[in-house]
C-alpha cells in the first residue's frame, strides 16, 4: 500500500514541475513575441540609427530607441513585418528629401538605386529599384553616428522596409550595412546586434564613406578601436536565410 501512495505523489510532483517549466517557456516566449512585435509593428523607430545633432551614440537615437535583438531574431521579425533582406549594390542618386525630424524620425531621407539585387529572405526587391536611406539634414556634417556608411563600389547587405510599413513620405526604406570583400562591417551606432556572432575588428585598408558624403571612415591610419566589426558575409547570409 505504502508503495502504490509514492507513486502517485511522485507524478503530482512531476506534473507540477512541469506545469512551471511550461509556465516560465510560455512567459520567455510572450517576451520574445512582444519585441518582435515592436519590429514589426513600429520599423520605423529601428531603422538606421540617426544621432540627435550635439547628442551622443548612445542616447540619441531619433523616434524611439533600438531595440536589442540578436541579429537572427532581428531579420526573421522583419521579414514577418513584410520587410526583404537583400544583398546588392547601390548607388546614391542625388535626390533627397528634407522632412519635420519629428514627424519622420530623421531630418532627411536620400535616394538609392539598387543593381545586382539577390534577395535573401522576403518579397523579391526588383534590380533597378529605387529606395531611401535615412540621414542628416543636406549640408550638415555626415558621419557613422548619423549616417548610413557606404563601401567603395557600394556593395551592402540590407533590410528592405516597403513605404506601407514605415509610414514616411518616401520609401521604401533601407536599414543597410556596408560589404567590404568577403565581410559585412558593422558599426555601434545603427540597430544591429552581432554580439554573439564573435564579430572581428575591421582593420582593412579600404576607406568608408558616409551618407551622402563626408569624411572617410576606417581605412589607413585608422584607430587600433575604431568601432567597425566585421561578420563574414557567408555567415550574415547562412543567418538571413534561417532567420
Amino acid at each position: 500500500m505504502a508503495a502504490r501512495s509514492w507513486y502517485p505523489v511522485r507524478d503530482s510532483k512531476r506534473l507540477l514541475t512541469r506545469q512551471r517549466i511550461l509556465a516560465a517557456a510560455g512567459a520567455a516566449a510572450a517576451v520574445v513575441f512582444a519585441v518582435a512585435a515592436s519590429y514589426v509593428l513600429h520599423p520605423a523607430e529601428h531603422r538606421q540609427a540617426v544621432a540627435a545633432p550635439g547628442g551622443n551614440a548612445a542616447g540619441s537615437i531619433l523616434a524611439g530607441s533600438c531595440i536589442s535583438m540578436p541579429l537572427r531574431s532581428q531579420l526573421a521579425a522583419a521579414v514577418q513585418g513584410g520587410a526583404s533582406v537583400i544583398v546588392a549594390t547601390g548607388t546614391l542618386t542625388g535626390k533627397s528629401v528634407t522632412v519635420d525630424k519629428a514627424a519622420a524620425g530623421a531630418p532627411a531621407f536620400y535616394a538609392m538605386t539598387l543593381q545586382s539585387v539577390q534577395t535573401l529572405r522576403g518579397p523579391v526587391v526588383a534590380s533597378g529599384s529605387t529606395e531611401w536611406i535615412p540621414g542628416p539634414a543636406p549640408g550638415t556634417p555626415a558621419s557613422p553616428e548619423n549616417s548610413a556608411l557606404l563601401a567603395p563600389g557600394g556593395r551592402l547587405f540590407a533590410i528592405v522596409w516597403p513605404k506601407a510599413a514605415t509610414n514616411d513620405i518616401v520609401g521604401p526604406m533601407l536599414l543597410l550595412v556596408p560589404i567590404v570583400g568577403a565581410d559585412v562591417v558593422f558599426t555601434p551606432y545603427g540597430c544591429w546586434d552581432v554580439s554573439g556572432l564573435l564579430p572581428g575588428q575591421y582593420q582593412e585598408s579600404t576607406p568608408l564613406w558616409p551618407v551622402p558624403h563626408g569624411a572617410n571612415f576606417g581605412g589607413e591610419h585608422q584607430a587600433a578601436e575604431n568601432g567597425l566589426y566585421t561578420v563574414p558575409l557567408a555567415t550574415v547570409e547562412q543567418i538571413a536565410a534561417s532567420a
